[in-house]
């Protein structure tokens, strides 16, 4: 009797097991990309679209996006600007009256390493260049900001 009780229990917890493992392989349908334009970077619930030359944020709110044109974050262009070396460095000033969490620039849709800093969570400078030469002619950067809240993304034009 003993091990007809022990044998039970066992194929009761297997069976949970196999339920859990099944129930862990579900999906659900996630929201469609943001957009038009193309998705620069997509983490979580947050997103950066280039749409020819127009950067925006968004939001996942609900299962659905949401352009974020709240404007809670400032993204100041320090450059480049005009006509530039081949090995530009881009950089901006971004400002919000929350602490900024997150930010990112990329110049022709390839994302820069970035370094920078700030004396206030609320207020810093982010700055990058390519790895490599650009070629002549027209580029478009974008800086992104973020909040736990809000967002912004802004493009920009430059000639190398």
């Amino acid at each position: 009797m003993r091990r007809a009780v022990l044998l039970l229990a066992v194929v009761l917890l297997a069976g949970c097991g196999s339920a859990s493992k099944q129930s862990a392989t579900t999906t659900t349908t996630a929201a469609a990309p943001p957009g038009p334009g193309d998705v620069l970077y997509a983490g979580g619930d947050w997103a950066v679209v280039l749409d020819g030359g127009h950067a925006t944020a968004f939001h996942r709110v609900g299962g659905a996006w949401h352009a974020d044109e709240s404007g809670a974050v400032t993204i100041a262009i320090l450059g480049p600007k005009g006509k530039v070396a081949p090995i530009p460095q881009a950089a901006v000033e971004l400002r919000a009256t929350r602490p900024l969490i997150e930010s990112g620039l990329w110049i022709d849709g390839h994302e820069l390493v970035v370094k920078g800093g700030g004396l206030r969570p609320e207020r810093g400078t982010i700055y990058g260049a390519p790895d490599a030469p650009l070629a002549p002619g027209k580029h478009v950067a974008v800086a992104y900001g973020r909040t736990d809240a809000h967002a912004t993304a802004v493009a920009w034009t430059f000639t190398v």
